[in-house]
């Protein structure tokens, strides 16, 4: 119940003396247990605590609180575990159209362990979604996201196209060939901008086709009616195409990932997803790898 969170952040903060624990503790940062805190002082007209370097000493009226609030924040819990043990958890799980589910199993499957009655409910809408699996390009302004893997783009050819007898693929060996396009993709539209400037043209090159996610670009590229820019890793999921770098681009790469809403229903769904104890903190790229 999100209107007894103010007194949840209290009762760690009375508990372990400082805001900065009590936020690591609840799984929130700082500024959002010091607000909560100034509210209930707002509330009840007057300090619950006395703050110094040491941390914090609670008032007269914190212990008061503290007290009062134990018994009511019991009874709610045991309420919320009598109701949750009954009622399906509706995760909403937003997929780009550019990134391959199958990488994000393990993650989803550690979620319905922590969760059993977990419910993934998939969405087009990245805004309204709990959990999103996005480059971190396309991730929606103000959701938390983890970096998982960096990859780079490659041309995707036709494995029976005579381009990859070629030792290295070019601009110029694009000449005369279909591009399918994928213009919702940001590194599809960067590519295709550096194929249409002027000290770098392509002669003949063509738009054979749009398609509107990944899995129908391969199957496209694998039909033999074109090449596409995708990233390297798709190669592994189509056995009818090869990935290719083209070697006088400079590397289009992204960082893919899982995104969350900044509520706690969502933090702690991106915490099951990560098998962390908060998500807190951004991983560093270096530290991850394909989960």
């Amino acid at each position: 119940m999100d209107d007894l969170t103010p007194l949840r952040y209290f009762r760690a903060a009375y508990e372990l003396g400082t805001f900065s624990a009590a936020a690591r503790a609840c799984d929130v940062r700082q500024p959002s247990v010091s607000a909560a805190i100034a509210r209930l002082e707002d509330r009840y007209d007057g300090p619950l605590f006395h703050r110094s370097r040491d941390g914090l000493t609670p008032t007269a009226l914190g212990h008061e609180l503290y007290s009062q609030a134990g018994g009511v924040l019991a009874q709610v819990s045991q309420l919320e575990a009598r109701l949750k043990g009954h009622v399906a958890r509706v995760v909403r799980v937003y997929c780009a159209p550019d990134v391959m589910m199958a990488p994000f199993d393990a993650g989803l499957a550690r979620i319905r362990r922590a969760v059993p009655r977990a419910q993934f409910q998939f969405t087009d809408d990245a805004l309204q979604a709990d959990l999103q699996f996005v480059a971190e390009s396309c991730l929606p302004r103000g959701c938390g996201f983890h970096p998982l893997w960096q990859e780079r783009y490659g041309l995707a050819l036709h494995s029976a196209h005579p381009l990859l007898a070629k030792a290295k693929l070019t601009l110029a060996d694009l000449a005369g060939e279909a591009l399918i396009a994928r213009p919702y993709c940001p590194s599809a539209d960067r590519f295709l901008t550096e194929l249409g400037q002027e000290e770098a043209p392509v002669a003949g090159l063509r738009v054979a086709a749009s398609a509107i996610h990944d899995a129908q670009l391969m199957d496209l590229v694998a039909a033999g009616l074109g090449v596409a820019l995708m990233p390297i890793s798709h190669g592994e999921a189509q056995r009818g195409i090869v990935l290719r770098e083209i070697s006088d681009v400079d590397p289009v790469t992204r960082v893919v990932g899982v995104g969350y809403r900044k509520t706690g229903f969502a933090g702690d769904m991106a915490r099951h997803f990560l098998n962390r104890e908060s998500v807190m903190d951004a991983m560093p790229l270096a530290s991850v790898a394909v989960i």
